[in-house]
């Protein structure tokens, strides 16, 4: 079981069927006129996914797009033409030398010197940890306000769009969001590993209305359609309906930045870079996993079980989506690369790490301001205030918290630039600025009111 091809049925299900609520729900995604449609636009996505897999396992790793960062700002910090089209269908892009590499290496040194002189802060593995339960140090603070990395995420930022312009979404200003910082250790044995995903949900892109909106090209059966970089409706979707664990951001893109030399398959990042095809194929998998045939009534969405806060497809249940051959290892990365992933695209960390050296990165998303991260921003400005870990995971954090350290890097002082302030909540945004749109101007005015700020000149 398990290869293209199967015929499941429903005793050979290797996922729960849900509540009966489930099966109404499925229904009721795929209008009745549309059923036709959208079994002819599967047999089309299975055929083109077939080439996909053969064309991305005969690339590997060259299959994840690059620019250098100079190239970028030389072109008004705009991808070029050519690169902004694959990137949209790959859904990832490395940037190269955003940040210096002695800076970078620096960095990692003193996240390195944190860890050893904090022996009790918390993190994953719990009994050897390497992502560590921090957000507050000096580099952290630091590479947030980096004048390059913020232009590094505008300029990835400004691949999305809206429809209208009165709609309250700025995708040219950036918000912070702490997050943690991994350094990998070379094992031969699989002690840290994450399969195959999508984080921001995992039932929730069927069940909340909003966030099924984002896919509706998908369900009128014309998945070529469907654009994965409008953001109509991602600031209102809710992404977790079940737990509190999951992230209180949109996180347009998902990024790290690299603190070491790391070559592909050295205990770091793999992603299946073809955004459009895999996203639809997830999305339309639960109508077709019985038998290959068109089942909307059978209460099953493979792969996002409620309460999980990821979906993570399978090879035996999503084997149209070759995972085998289509998620491949990232190229190699040094100090100062930069790595970014659309928030809908599937990844997958290293089982192992053969290499010879750790594997360091730290986490620094694209959140840009809209009214979802509002709350987001001025609940980290008060976490930042009191050295505290942020929101997303304070709920079960068990380490010893920052606010105990004298050397941690909650400061002011640390924030490098005015954009950095701003994207922190210490500046107001400009509502003057010139060229804004009505939604633009109108998410700033609140910001600077939510933020409490009684001018709106920067």
């Amino acid at each position: 079981m398990g290869s293209v091809g199967d015929l499941m049925t429903q005793e050979q299900l290797p996922c729960p069927l849900l509540e009966q609520r489930f099966s109404i729900l499925k229904q009721s995604i795929i209008a009745p006129d549309k059923k036709d449609k959208v079994i002819e636009s599967y047999e089309r996505l299975v055929a083109a996914l077939a080439v996909e897999a053969d064309r991305i396992a005969e690339l590997g790793p060259a299959a994840v797009p690059e620019i250098d960062f100079a190239d970028l700002e030389a072109n008004g910090c705009v991808l070029p033409e050519g690169l902004e089209a694959t990137v949209r269908q790959t859904g990832c892009l490395i940037i190269r030398n955003v940040v210096d590499e002695a800076t970078a290496t620096g960095w990692e040194n003193t996240l390195r010197a944190y860890t050893k002189s904090h022996p009790n802060i918390g993190g994953f593995p719990v009994h050897d940890p390497q992502n560590f339960s921090l957000f507050w140090t000096k580099p952290q603070v630091e590479m947030r306000s980096h004048a390059n990395v913020l232009k590094a995420t505008n300029a990835i930022s400004k691949l999305w769009h809206v429809s209208e312009d009165t709609i309250p979404f700025d995708l040219s200003a950036q918000v912070a969001y702490a997050d943690r910082f991994r350094i990998r250790h070379p094992s031969k044995v699989e002690n840290y590993t994450l399969k195959a995903h999508q984080d921001s949900g995992a039932i929730e892109r069927w069940e909340d209305p909003l966030y099924r909106a984002c896919y509706q090209a998908i369900f009128d059966g014309a998945w070529e359609d469907y654009d994965a970089f409008n953001a109509d409706f991602r600031s209102e979707a809710k992404t977790c309906l079940y737990s509190d664990k999951s992230c209180t951001a949109f996180r347009s893109f998902q990024g790290w930045i690299s603190l070491s030399h790391t070559n592909t398959g050295e205990g770091t990042l793999r992603l299946l870079p073809e955004l459009k095809m895999s996203t639809a194929y997830n999305l339309l998998r639960p109508y077709f996993i019985l038998g290959e045939k068109f089942d909307d009534t059978t209460p099953v969405f493979p792969g996002a079980t409620p309460g999980h806060i990821q979906f993570k497809p399978t090879p035996e249940l999503h084997p149209h989506l070759y995972l085998d051959k289509m998620t491949v290892g990232i190229p190699p990365v040094k100090p100062g690369d930069y790595v970014f992933w659309h928030c809908d695209l599937v990844h997958e960390v290293d089982r192992l790490h053969p290499g010879e050296r750790d594997s360091s990165v730290s986490y620094n998303p694209c959140v840009p301001l809209c009214l979802y991260n509002l709350d987001s921003l001025v609940a980290l400005r008060q976490s930042f205030l009191e050295a505290l870990p942020p929101r997303d995971f304070i709920k079960y954090e068990h380490g010893e918290h920052e606010c105990k350290h004298a050397d941690h890097g909650a400061h002011k002082e640390n924030i490098l630039t005015d954009e950095g302030l701003r994207a922190m909540g210490f500046l107001p945004f400009d509502v003057d600025e010139e060229g804004l749109s009505v939604g633009q101007k109108a998410i700033r005015k609140l910001a600077n009111e939510k933020l409490g700020f009684t001018s709106v000149v920067a």
